[in-house]
């Protein structure tokens, strides 16, 4: 079963903001744990991952209004 975009858009979401999080703590957050800026960066490209295939879905749902629009 594949996923709804709007399930998918919810966890890019929640991972944008959990990447920005990581990131902001930058070289600080490395010196509590190392892992802090590599873990914000993953998340960020998960996140970017997301809105890929959340925009395709988005697009192939819209042009089928646009060609339906264009016919009639």
């Amino acid at each position: 079963m594949i996923p709804s975009a709007a399930s998918i858009s919810r966890q890019e979401a929640t991972n944008s903001l959990s990447a920005i999080g990581f990131l902001l703590a930058g070289e600080a957050g490395d010196l509590v744990v190392p892992v802090v800026t590599q873990t914000g960066l993953l998340l960020l490209w998960i996140s970017a991952i997301f809105t890929i295939y959340t925009g395709w879905d988005y697009f192939r749902a819209g042009i089928h209004h646009l060609i339906k629009e264009d016919e009639g």
